[in-house]
């Protein structure tokens, strides 16, 4: 693999030093599902999950506009972002229905970021947030979002400005699990992470929550460090042309900034949707696996389906937001599509008579839905990717 400049700047996307540090801790008792998942021991017949992550570094960005603006609606997004991490991926191993469990943590610079500010915010627009799962299902006693409160750590010696996680913890029966049973034959789809979704309130760039690292130091001109000097560590600059206001004609009318933070899109939604109308018409069957396309980009399905699989993926164009990072960075497309969805955030498998419940959730959520492929027979023991890209074939 070429060196790639996301991991120049200090970022594993792929996670792979994580996963053979804890390959002999972490439970699963399903192991092609997308999520670790285990059988409780205590209610036979049901199922545990837990899932932690957060917005990452897009809080910095967010932060600036905070401070160039003084508006607080710029901030809501880490919170989507950390909500859609967690609740978008344990819907990808079946949990849209059962109980969930929510915590947060925030690690604070007070000094460096306004504290009252972002507590307000988090209490804000978790609200809201519960009031639109609500809208799609979340809302009975028998499969509800409950908040259990989190951590709030002033860290002034260990953070610059803050870091916002999400944990979630889920519980449902066994028959729920999505278990990644993938084999050769099965046909793959894909959501579009940009547009517009029903219940978004303007155009998504398709960013989600993963390169904006190398994003944001890409495009955001270095003038930024200078006139906020405590926003980034000592010695880290932004290394971009681009303003935030600038609208580059790629972008079709957003600015940089709208672009780098349009919140990840809340896909436990549209997974909910999709599963409530497989099993209203009997044929759950139908669905083997889904990927949420976010640390490692185009070929985070990797990790659905137990090993021998091998992904064979027609890549959409990407969206503009990731055809402008690779025109500025001068990055491979083959580290962009490892490193960033590029238009396409999540993943469906499994039988052909997936798709005409596929097109119903296309229609009724306003989100685009891509005809990708096919799974094939790979290599023994191990799950392979095969992206052709307007820009060439791709092997991972």
């Amino acid at each position: 693999m070429i060196q790639d400049q996301y991991r120049i700047l200090g970022v594993d996307a792929s996670k792979e030093s994580v996963k053979a540090a804890f390959k002999y801790l972490n439970g699963n008792d399903f192991l092609g599902a997308f999520i670790n998942i285990i059988k409780s021991l205590q209610f036979p017949g049901w199922v545990k999950t837990q899932h932690s992550d957060g917005d990452g570094s897009k809080i910095i960005l967010r932060l600036l506009m905070y401070f160039l603006t003084g508006n607080r609606l710029w901030l809501y997004g880490f919170v989507d972002d950390a909500w859609s991490m967690n609740l978008g991926d344990v819907a990808a191993g079946g949990f849209v229905e059962g109980e969930f469990l929510v915590t947060d943590t925030i690690n604070l610079n007070a000094f460096n970021a306004p504290k009252d500010v972002l507590l307000a915010v988090i209490g804000e627009r978790i609200l809201e947030l519960l009031i639109l799962y609500g809208q799609y299902g979340f809302d009975n006693m028998t499969n509800n979002i409950r908040i259990l409160g989190g951590e709030t750590a002033d860290l002034p010696r260990q953070v610059q400005t803050a870091v916002f996680d999400i944990t979630v913890s889920g519980c449902m029966r066994e028959a729920g699990v999505i278990k990644g049973d993938v084999r050769p034959g099965d046909r793959i789809w894909g959501f579009g992470s940009d547009g517009q979704a029903v219940w978004e309130k303007g155009p998504n760039s398709g960013i989600m929550s993963n390169g904006l690292t190398m994003g944001v130091t890409t495009l955001i001109s270095p003038d930024y460090v200078a006139q906020f000097p405590n926003l980034l560590l000592a010695g880290a600059m932004f290394e971009g042309r681009y303003y935030v206001n600038d609208c580059p004609d790629i972008l079709g009318g957003m600015t940089v900034v709208e672009a780098l933070l349009s919140p990840t899109r809340q896909w436990a939604i549209v997974i909910k949707i999709l599963i409530d109308k497989l099993k209203a018409a009997g044929a759950l069957h139908l669905l083997h696996g889904i990927s949420m396309n976010t640390g490692g980009g185009a070929t985070k399905i990797k990790n659905v389906g137990t090993g021998g699989i091998r992904y064979c993926k027609r890549m959409p164009l990407p969206s503009p937001i990731f055809r402008l990072i690779q025109a500025e960075s001068k990055e491979i497309w083959e580290n962009i599509f490892r490193n960033f969805n590029c238009g396409v955030g999540l993943d469906i498998i499994g039988e052909t008579g997936l798709a005409p419940y596929l097109v119903e959730v296309a229609h009724e959520t306003g989100v685009r839905l891509y005809d990708l492929g096919l799974c094939q027979e790979g290599d023994p023991g191990k799950n392979s990717v095969a992206l052709e890209t307007p820009y060439g074939t791709f092997p991972y």
